[in-house]
């Protein structure tokens, strides 16, 4: 099975935090989105990256847009309108909703290392959460108007984790992404910085999937998720580690370096164009 996958980056949220700073990347961040990227396209298909014009412009000019099979910009720069401090994943939903194939979606800082065969009928993520208070509320604490459906979905149906999300059918996906961004235009503006956006991307998934019949599977245990797998690795919270901690940064890049070269060679360049941009 030949899957296409989109890598996505929105720099709305980037510019709300710091409005007078040149857009940037930390680098560890490009060297897990690069490996993602190389691998991906190595054992499973083609992947691209959809995000705005300043992203595009920002990938082009450090010299890492061959890393992809192309860069779309499909992602308004005002994310149309959405609140970028509130909802910054905002742009996954965009840009699932208009990417023009069917396509895996895959967060920068997931890595899927083999081969995959997914469901053509099922709804595939990353893993399922369970329904912890101070992540997901109750939604009827949201007060979003225009949003009936809620009235109609099981709140008992877990969420689904989205670092890994693919939907093989085309009608759910309108449904889930419409809806979503709908809850997050209609969303009035607070200082939640979490719990809505974690609603509007994976447990409205998962209540919708039960609401449309549609099985969910995952990729991952979620009771495993901190034990050693070899098909996946996802960052995590390792990058806020790296952020506080310079031997573990410095440590993780070297070991990304020596990724690249050991197994993508005639992408070497990438490690200086990092090295020299972020």
């Amino acid at each position: 099975m030949i899957m296409k996958a989109i890598h996505v980056n929105s720099t709305a949220p980037f510019f709300y935090k710091s409005p007078e700073k040149a857009y940037s990347i930390e680098n560890f961040t490009l060297y897990n989105t690069v490996i993602s990227a190389l691998q991906w396209r190595k054992v499973n298909g083609e992947i691209y990256m959809v995000t705005d014009s300043i992203g595009a412009d920002y990938y082009r000019k450090i010299g890492l847009e061959k890393v992809w099979d192309g860069i779309y910009e499909l992602i308004p720069d005002n994310i149309e309108g959405i609140n970028p401090e509130m909802f910054w994943a905002a742009g996954k939903l965009i840009a699932l909703r208009d990417f023009p194939e069917k396509a895996a979606l895959i967060d920068e800082d997931f890595i899927v290392w083999n081969k995959l065969s997914l469901p053509e009928n099922m709804v595939t993520v990353a893993h399922r959460e369970y329904i912890s208070p101070d992540i997901y509320p109750d939604p009827d604490l949201f007060n979003v108007p225009n949003f009936p459906i809620l009235e109609r979905l099981d709140k008992s149906v877990l969420p689904c984790n989205t670092a890994f999300l693919y939907i093989p059918d085309d009608a759910f996906k309108e449904l889930y992404t419409n809806l979503s961004i709908s809850f997050m235009k209609s969303a009035e503006c607070c200082e939640d910085r979490l719990c809505r956006m974690v609603f509007a991307e994976q447990r409205l998934l998962g209540m919708l999937c039960a609401y449309s019949g549609i099985e969910v599977n995952a990729l991952l245990d979620k009771d495993r998720l901190f034990v050693a797998q070899d098909n996946f690795t996802h960052l995590w919270g390792a990058k806020q580690a790296m952020r506080d901690n310079g031997e573990y940064k410095e440590e993780f890049l070297n070991r990304c370096r020596k990724r690249i070269e050991t197994d993508f060679p005639e992408y070497r360049y990438v490690i200086e164009a990092i090295d020299r941009n972020a």
